[in-house]
């Protein structure tokens, strides 16, 4: 029984791309030698094609990255704050949010960007879609609904930048999510 496995250029290509940027110099020695190990590392663990097809939107990703980059920069100030402020830092909690997304991917680039935010640690990520995490210096039921509100809105842009369907209920059911 032989099996046919298919060639992919597109991961030839990043893995040679790859391999030149570890070398830091470019000749044609080094390319013909990342493609070579790329062509190698392809044969020898081919990898599934994944479940979900992802379109990427680029009006949609620079609007992700915008308010990434802008939650990261508020949450930094905020947790260097409590860092220095005269009364400490309050216990944190831990919570379950129920994410809406079925896409493995999307989940995992939501668990991602929440955990490279200050002030939030993914504890967990479970197969049924419960987003374990824990949540610093927020005490009260109130900023957990904001939290878990702020992590629905980051789902819905997650989505729209790789091409997801609309998640129409995501913010609606937001007080249900918290376990």
């Amino acid at each position: 029984m032989t099996t046919v496995r298919k060639f992919r250029i597109g991961s030839l290509l990043i893995l040679t791309a790859v391999w030149l940027l570890m070398w830091g110099s470019w000749s044609w020695g080094t390319l013909f030698m990342g493609l070579a190990m790329g062509a190698l590392l392809l044969l020898m663990f081919p990898m599934p094609r994944a479940a979900a097809r992802i379109r990427i939107r680029p009006v949609a990703i620079t609007w992700l990255t915008v308010t990434f980059l802008s939650n990261l920069f508020w949450s930094s100030a905020v947790v260097a704050w409590m860092a220095i402020r005269p009364s400490g830092v309050r216990p944190g909690r831990v919570v379950a949010i129920r994410l809406h997304e079925t896409d493995d991917f999307r989940r995992t680039v939501v668990a991602e960007m929440t955990s490279l935010v200050p002030g939030t640690v993914v504890i967990d990520l479970d197969p049924s879609g419960h987003l374990l995490i824990h949540i610093i210096d927020h005490c009260d039921d109130e900023r957990l609904m904001v939290e878990a509100q702020r992590i629905h809105r980051l789902e819905r842009r997650v989505a729209r930048a790789f091409g997801a369907p609309e998640l129409e209920n995501c913010l609606k059911h937001s007080r249900e999510a918290l376990s």
